[in-house]
């Protein structure tokens, strides 16, 4: 027993030595403590921000986006707000009250919003408040502008006045693919929709720090951390057919007073969407871009209609329930499903599957599917789900969903989605389904891409100090999505909707389009025309072999053609032979396809050598490189293919040739002149206003380009 009792006594001996170390260790540290946060404490917080005052935030530069050509899209550039500093130093009261006339003429010739009296009295009021920041501009602005101010009469004697620089974004091409593009809450806060939202973590960037210092007698900026400006997006969206879309598509709006409207230009074998047009109609009567309908509809799915015909016979007709030639009874125009009448636009009598296609007969396709899957609905659904109609396309912009098409067994429990007898019949004809016009427009491109199903995309290329960091190619959704055989004959029926059926008015003299209108009645369960509708045609062309698919949906149109043929297929119309007439290649003789390929050789633009020769690299191009220096340089084709000289490096004070480069080298060599540029048209420089090798003084404030 002495024995464990020595032991215990042993333990807390060692216990008590460890908590006698530890209280050693643990009480300075509480010491040490409290005298930092109570007695040292107003020290450490008056050095703590202090060194917060010394530090300040460099901001980055947002990413620009371009078209796939190259055109400027969206950019930020530098803006400034004009302060008078009454605190300064050497501002003394009789230097002001001598200037302050002469300021005042001045600021109101200038801003032009406040008389010479005005502006004085502002002043003044300022001067006797003492104020540091007192706003002299209520406008931004811009770099030449800021330069200009900095010698007006009383701050080209006295630094009395402080320049708070901004970043603004600007559209060079103004509303082009503006709801594409997409907006900001504000440059530093980011993207409010379109691709500024979808892509705002690339575009954004992150800002720097710097340490403000005292250096020789004045303040400067030491930077602790560099700003990492934010990455370029390429999108594939072409600046030429974008143009068309916007164009054609106003201008039919416009004469049918429709209330809105979107299309869409897709690449068949790539996937890449060449433009999206969306408008909506003002007060006033004009068309602005605001709601993205190509993916959202009018905020929600609607039943696309007869467009939907197209799903429903590549179903049939894989399934071999009906042939192009099968007769179908559809009566005087009106049948009765199941206790409700369903109606065609007119009476058809006995027609072949074919003909019903073209004349848009929604009793026979019914009549087709009901009779062919009533006793189980659920494989045609499934097979509908087979074409991958409801699979998420994926398109880059927000709020971007995957279209509904109910299912009788799997939405069984969902009350929102009731079954009825009568779903299966109207489901045929395109009602009771929410489908996405980008769906729709998916959907025909894989039937005009020999039946793979490539998804939509908007990204070509993110690059980053000129480089490529990443591309974006094509993407197989779901490939063979029928038979060639079904294709083959889906494609035939769709050229004969343009040629004889409800469609006529896309038929185009210079080429065969393949499509099939779509018109949808707010309320379907009745014969009654109103204005209500939703107007749609999509398809491809050329019909033999394709290279677009387009999409043109019209609500709500209240006077003149009210149809989807006369409506939305004359834009498609429209919108693709004006693609046609500025696309050669689709119209070269075949004679000529294998002509000597130095011919064909890419029309490349003039500008930095650094990008240009990595892209001629990257394309594998007979490309033939200077072996002089310089950072600029102009490019050639003969007979041997592309070959570069070098235009040498441009002198600071003069205006340099920019003819022949693109918008974004020519932006570049320009404001970093401080010239302001005013740009008209899309391509390369064919024409600048002031000649090359002019020295750039204070009267020259403005450069003009003439794109093309």
């Amino acid at each position: 027993m002495a024995g464990k009792s020595d032991g215990k006594d042993q333990m807390r001996l060692r216990a008590f030595i460890v908590l006698g170390l530890l209280a050693l260790f643990v009480i300075p540290c509480c010491v040490a403590m409290y005298m930092t946060m109570q007695v040292d404490g107003p020290t450490w917080r008056s050095l703590s921000q202090k060194i917060k005052n010394d530090s300040v935030v460099v901001p980055q530069v947002r990413g620009s986006i371009y078209a796939s050509g190259g055109q400027l899209l969206a950019s930020s550039i530098p803006v400034y707000v004009l302060y008078m500093d009454f605190k300064a130093a050497p501002l003394k009261r009789d230097t002001f009250l001598a200037k302050v006339d002469s300021l005042s003429n001045v600021l109101s010739e200038f801003n032009k919003d406040r008389t010479p009296a005005e502006y004085k009295k502002y002043l003044m009021e300022g001067f006797k408040k003492g104020s540091k920041y007192y706003k002299i501009c209520r406008r931004e602005l811009s770099y030449v502008e800021m330069k200009q101010v900095k010698q007006f009469p009383l701050f080209n004697k006295v630094k009395c006045y402080i320049f708070e620089e901004r970043v603004k974004r600007i559209r060079p091409y103004g509303d082009m693919a503006s709801r594409t593009v997409g907006g900001l809450y504000a440059v530093d806060k980011g993207g409010s929709s379109g691709i500024e939202m979808y892509c705002d973590s690339l575009l954004k960037g992150r800002p720097g720090l710097a340490k403000t210092v005292k250096l020789a007698g004045a303040w400067r900026n030491i930077s602790e951390l560099d700003a990492e400006n934010g990455s370029d997006i390429v999108l594939t969206i072409d600046a030429n057919i974008q143009d068309i879309v916007d164009t054609d598509l106003r201008n039919r709006l416009a004469m049918s007073e429709a209330e809105h409207g979107c299309a869409a230009v897709m690449e068949v074998a790539t996937g890449e969407i060449k433009a999206i047009s969306n408008l909506t109609r003002t007060a006033s009567g004009d068309y602005t871009e605001q709601v993205n309908y190509l993916v959202a509809g009018q905020g929600k799915a609607l039943d696309p209609g007869s467009t939907f015909k197209i799903a429903s016979a590549v179903v049939a007709l894989e399934a071999g329930v009906v042939d192009t030639s099968t007769i179908i009874d559809t009566g005087n125009g009106a049948w009765n499903f199941y206790g409700q009448t369903m109606h065609d636009s007119h009476p058809n009598g006995k027609i072949s599957f074919n003909r019903a296609i073209q004349q848009s007969s929604n009793i026979a396709m019914a009549k087709v599917i009901d009779g062919a899957y009533s006793k189980k609905p659920e494989a045609f659904i499934d097979a509908l789900y087979d074409l991958g109609l409801v699979m998420p396309v994926g398109l880059e912009v927000p709020g971007v969903k995957a279209s509904e098409i109910k299912h009788p067994i799997l939405d069984k429990n969902d009350k929102t989605k009731p079954w009825h007898k009568t779903s299966l019949p109207w489901i045929a004809h395109g009602y009771e389904t929410k489908v996405y016009p980008i769906q729709t427009l998916t959907f025909y491109n894989a039937l005009a891409n020999g039946g793979d199903m490539v998804r939509p995309h908007l990204l070509k290329e993110i690059r980053r100090n000129g480089e490529v960091v990443k591309s974006f190619g094509t993407e197989v959704l779901k490939s063979n999505i029928c038979s060639k055989g079904t294709i083959d004959k889906v494609r035939q029926m769709m050229i004969d909707v343009v040629e004889y059926g409800t469609a006529t008015a896309a038929k185009s003299k210079f080429f065969k389009i393949a499509g099939k209108t779509g018109t949808a009645n707010q309320t379907y369960h009745t014969s009654k025309i109103n204005s209500r509708q939703q107007l749609t045609f999509c398809g491809f062309f050329p019909a033999d072999k394709p290279k677009y698919s387009i999409i043109v949906v019209a609500w709500y149109p209240h006077k003149g053609a009210m149809g989807a043929g006369s409506l939305s297929g004359a834009t498609f119309r429209d919108i693709a032979e004006h693609i046609y007439a500025q696309s050669p290649s689709m119209h070269v003789a075949p004679a000529m396809e294998k002509t000597d390929a130095s011919l064909f050789d890419p029309v490349t633009k003039d500008g930095g050598r650094r990008e240009l020769e990595h892209l001629m690299d990257e394309l594998k191009i007979n490309y033939r490189k200077s072996d002089d220096k310089g950072m600029w340089i102009r490019t050639h084709v003969d007979e041997k293919g592309i070959h570069e000289t070098v235009e040498g490096d441009y002198a600071r004070d003069r205006v340099p040739n920019v003819i022949g480069m693109g918008l974004k080298d020519a932006l570049f060599l320009l404001e970093n002149r401080g010239l302001k540029v005013v740009v008209e048209g899309a391509g390369a420089v064919v024409k600048q206003s002031l000649d090359h090798g002019r020295f750039i003084s204070d009267d020259v404030k403005e450069i003009h380009l003439v794109l093309r």
